[in-house]
């Protein structure tokens, strides 16, 4: 927008390259772009987060990193000779009052928490009665959003997994223009479009490194598709069935036919298939003997007897086998994928001491110095995302009347020892 003593006017931007829409469905003769395989990507994503240990720690990780200690309003009041901001404090209670609030906190963890988790996040501008004031900023669970085609409208449904959208539990809210929604905010209430409507969806926030055109791809993503999350499932599911069924692995066992004839003699059985179930059972109990976990570090007895010439007959003859596949390897190739994950999610692996497992792909789990570092250098790369969570907040204020805040995030800072201090708080 531009203006002057004598004219004022605007300056829009059109679509010179159509976006690609790989599915659609249809509700209320709108067209909505498909999530995923089936419309069910954030409910396939929450499985595998749920299921993926190291995944999920480190999402969590990141959330609470760009989360820090909170946020606090300010106003610059000019910048010092190093050219650093002076800020002074804010003391609107309204706002005061809305950031340390229970509404802005909710909204503000769960819109890290879908952004972060399924690379996007879906704000609602909640009105007053009159329309005329957004009251809070609200963020719609990303798992029951769907956007139409044009991104004029959200789609808020239950669930698309097991039902499709009906008119008793649907909500569709119009959406604000992506490229400039306080410019659109402001035209409809110009012209009296927001009079009656309780709520408006601010555009989707979005992995801004994702090129999709409706719903950008987690970071995460990368490590399923090279397919390190399915070798951080495997090497577990591996090591426990390699517990449960530990004899294939480490034991050869030989028993002698004497012994059988001797346990188990022929003339006592008149029926042959009784006999072998007999032995067979005999078998299996050994076999558990040798292989469950809660006898380990036991005893283990076996008779022989000497024969008319003096040698040892009958005897059981039970071997150590080396298996090919050692446990180590397993942890090995189970640090390394500790560590895939964790890079694709840009989170350096000593912050959470992901090299504990051992081997010499994961190396150790990092010095104080890595760990202080790594965590300082996750809360500089975390400015993106930040920033976009205030974008609906911001403008909320501005649309409210309440002009040039600038919102910080408190973080408080690890340093050294020898600094004198073991903190510092500083504002981002």
């Amino acid at each position: 927008m531009f203006s002057g003593k004598s004219v004022i006017g605007s300056t829009t931007t059109t679509k010179t390259v159509s976006e690609k829409v790989e599915e659609t469905f249809s509700f209320r003769k709108h067209d909505y772009a498909v999530w995923g395989d089936s419309n069910c990507f954030p409910d396939d994503a929450e499985k595998t987060i749920r299921k993926t240990s190291v995944l999920q720690t480190g999402l969590n990780y990141k959330a609470r990193c760009c989360y820090g200690q909170g946020v606090v309003p300010m106003k610059v009041a000019g910048f010092d000779e190093s050219n650093n901001e002076i800020f002074e404090p804010v003391r609107d209670m309204d706002v005061l009052k809305y950031l340390r609030g229970l509404p802005f906190r909710n909204s503000h963890t769960a819109a890290f928490r879908d952004l972060i988790k399924f690379g996007n996040a879906f704000p609602l501008l909640v009105f007053n009665n009159g329309g005329d004031k957004i009251v809070r900023v609200q963020i719609l669970n990303a798992r029951h959003c769907r956007i139409s085609v044009d991104k004029s409208k959200l789609l808020v449904f239950g669930d698309f997994r097991n039902t499709n959208p009906n008119e008793k539990d649907t909500v569709v809210y119009d959406m604000l223009e992506e490229e400039d929604p306080f410019y659109d905010l402001q035209w409809r209430r110009e012209t009296g479009k927001l009079k009656g409507m309780a709520a408006i969806a601010f555009p989707r926030i979005k992995n801004y490194f994702s090129n999709n055109d409706y719903y950008a791809a987690p970071d995460w993503e990368s490590a399923q598709e090279s397919g390190w999350i399915d070798i951080a499932h495997k090497i577990p599911e591996f090591l426990n069935r390699a517990y449960e069924n530990a004899m294939h692995l480490m034991w050869h066992v030989q028993i002698p036919h004497t012994y059988w004839e001797k346990q188990f003699p022929k003339s006592e059985y008149k029926n042959v298939d009784q006999r072998k179930q007999l032995i067979q059972d005999f078998m299996d109990k050994f076999e558990k003997e040798l292989t469950d976990t809660k006898n380990a570090n036991k005893s283990l007895w076996t008779q022989y007897y000497i024969d008319e010439s003096g040698r040892i007959n009958g005897d059981w003859k039970i071997t150590r086998l080396d298996s090919e596949i050692k446990a180590n390897d397993s942890m090995s190739m189970s640090a390394a994928a500790n560590s895939e994950i964790l890079y694709s999610l840009m989170v350096n692996p000593s912050v959470l001491g992901a090299g504990m497992p051992g081997g010499p792909y994961s190396g150790n789990a990092g010095s104080g110095s890595d760990i202080r570092e790594g965590l300082l250098v996750s809360m500089i790369l975390s400015h993106i995302e930040k920033q976009a969570v205030l974008d609906p907040v911001e403008l909320m204020f501005e649309f409210n009347g309440i002009h040039d805040i600038e919102l910080k995030y408190r973080n408080i800072t690890l340093t050294t020892l020898d600094s004198g201090r073991n903190t510092q708080e500083s504002l981002t």
